[in-house]
């Protein structure tokens, strides 16, 4: 048993969102990453979503400047920074009022210890597969790896998940696996989900 529900981001979102928000996810991502082939660009305005689904703008080593901008004008309610973003550049999105998501791309050689100076600045972690791509590889890492993890900050957990993965998730414990994320296994193609695969995955999860 879970000590709490989990909570379903989905990723990558660009094209069928208000489709997608009908789902009611707890979060939505929207990558302003130019060189994933999700990234919305720059000047994209998030279409009016469900009340409650909080909105999630995904950036890689982005400058300070780029990432206000974009989050005044789409009223984001959290910054994942998904590149190799240090502790002092959080500190400084933190002291401007963001709350942040920092990702980690985790492998078997991974050492927590490296996250310690981002406590202080974080609101989640995100744990991801370690792939020369900043995310949306649909790889898997090993979960296992995630038993070393003893700080308090709640994390989502990321990488290759699918629909297949229901019993997985179901059989992980860590007391501080937050949310599910996912992205690439739900797609048409590149930024367009299939929705009746991600209501048939977000009941499971809630069944949990």
């Amino acid at each position: 048993m879970k000590s709490q529900l989990l909570k379903v981001k989905i990723c990558g979102m660009k094209f069928n969102v208000q489709k997608i928000s009908d789902l009611l996810p707890d979060f939505l991502g929207f990558i302003f990453y130019p060189n994933s082939p999700r990234f919305v660009g720059f000047n994209f305005i998030i279409p009016k979503i469900k009340k409650g689904i909080l909105k999630i703008g995904v950036f890689v080593n982005e400058s300070e400047e780029n990432i206000l901008k974009i989050k005044t004008k789409n009223k984001l309610d959290f910054i994942q920074l998904h590149g190799t973003e240090s502790p002092f550049y959080c500190e400084k999105l933190f002291k401007k009022g963001l709350k942040l998501i920092k990702c980690f791309r985790i492998d078997d050689s991974f050492s927590f210890k490296k996250i310690v100076n981002y406590v202080p600045f974080c609101t989640y972690f995100l744990f991801d597969n370690n792939t020369i791509y900043y995310g949306g590889s649909g790889q898997k890492f090993c979960w296992k790896k995630l038993y070393e993890y003893t700080f308090q900050i709640p994390f989502f957990l990321s990488g290759g998940i699918g629909i297949q993965d229901v019993d997985k998730i179901k059989n992980f414990f860590h007391p501080k696996m937050f949310a599910i994320d996912i992205n690439s296994k739900f797609e048409i193609f590149p930024g367009k989900k299939d929705d009746m695969k991600l209501n048939a995955f977000i009941k499971k999860i809630r069944k949990l």
